[in-house]
């Protein structure tokens, strides 16, 4: 496929932000240095920011444009982008991530090859310090994540969901966009592949569309983010009566044993559960600990955190959903 403009499809790229002022020059400078000629814009929708990411987009040069997005959070903020994209093809950015030059080129290429409905890369993780070093180790390896592809797969393949993403714009609409009112923020990505996969579309990763993610860097936000994960998969599970992939089940059944032991048994079998996960948790962390920078008891820490408050928080989202209460369509603080 040509690179100079005169046979592309058009691509729109859509940017969700609140409060990246970290983050977003980089973003913004990664996307600005795309190989792609055919970028008629990338539309920034911000979820009415207050740390100074406003004032950096709207300095930015053409085709970068700030949109508001009076519903917040990044489902809504992808379908008001959609509603306005002019492009032929749309490609979802994420504040915390830095695209190699050729990142919207491969998208279109593998789109174009392949003929799936959505094409993404793997979710490479890059810590800024010792503990986000550690998440990026656990968070890039089945010991850590178990068998999502997204994370670390080396050759193309069909998928459940990728990072990101890339559509023809036509079919984001044909399927309604993304659902912005019945899910636990943070289901969005996940769910719209699933809905995309019941009608039949194909969901393709290939790891040369390149991407560096910047993952939690501290203990309390890394939990956050998983018990928020757990969360989410029980409200797709909610809507959907079944969900898009297995994985959550195993942090689950590991929460709902762990706790039925013990308040069921007695003397050691009580803590059996939890102290075989931990020894598995201590093998993978002095494997995981061969990558420089890894400290093998920071890696255990995130392995624990991140398998116990997915469990934790899938939980919580059944109990929501069981209850009849609604799901926190936006992060709490931003109701």
């Amino acid at each position: 496929m040509s690179r100079d403009g005169s046979s592309l499809p058009t691509v729109t790229v859509i940017l969700p932000t609140l409060n990246e002022r970290e983050y977003i020059r980089d973003c913004l400078d990664s996307l600005l240095a795309q190989d792609y000629s055919s970028i008629v814009e990338v539309l920034v929708v911000d979820g009415g920011s207050n740390d100074g990411t406003r004032a950096i987009v709207t300095s930015s040069e053409e085709p970068i444009r700030l949109i508001d997005n009076p519903r917040v959070t990044a489902a809504a903020a992808m379908n008001v982008g959609l509603a306005e994209a002019r492009g032929d093809i749309v490609c979802r950015a994420d504040a915390h991530t830095i695209y190699a030059t050729d990142y919207v080129t491969r998208c279109v290429e593998v789109l174009d090859e392949t003929g799936a409905a959505n094409v993404g890369g793997s979710m490479r993780p890059v810590g800024t310090n010792s503990f986000g070093r550690a998440v990026a180790a656990v968070t890039s390896s089945p010991l850590g994540v178990g068998p999502g592809k997204f994370h670390y797969a080396a050759v193309r393949s069909e998928v459940d969901t990728v990072y990101l993403g890339c559509w023809r714009r036509q079919l984001l609409l044909d399927v309604g966009g993304y659902d912005e009112g019945r899910l636990q923020w943070a289901a969005e990505d996940q769910e719209l592949n699933f809905r995309i996969r019941r009608r039949g579309g194909s969901i393709v990763l290939d790891p040369s569309i390149r991407s560096w993610y910047f993952p939690r860097q501290s203990a309390k936000g890394l939990r956050r983010q998983y018990f928020n994960y757990g969360v989410a998969k029980a409200s797709t599970l909610a809507k959907h009566a079944t969900l898009p992939t297995w994985r959550p089940l195993a942090p689950a059944a590991l929460a709902a044993s762990s706790l039925g032991a013990a308040l069921l048994l007695h003397g050691p079998r009580r803590v059996a559960l939890p102290v075989a996960h931990g020894l598995a948790c201590a093998a993978a962390a002095v494997r995981l600990a061969r990558d420089p920078g890894v400290a093998p008891h920071r890696a255990f820490a995130v392995l624990e955190i991140c398998h116990w408050s997915y469990g934790a928080g899938f939980w919580a989202g059944v109990a929501r959903a069981l209850r009849g209460r609604p799901f926190d369509t936006r992060p709490r603080g931003h109701r």
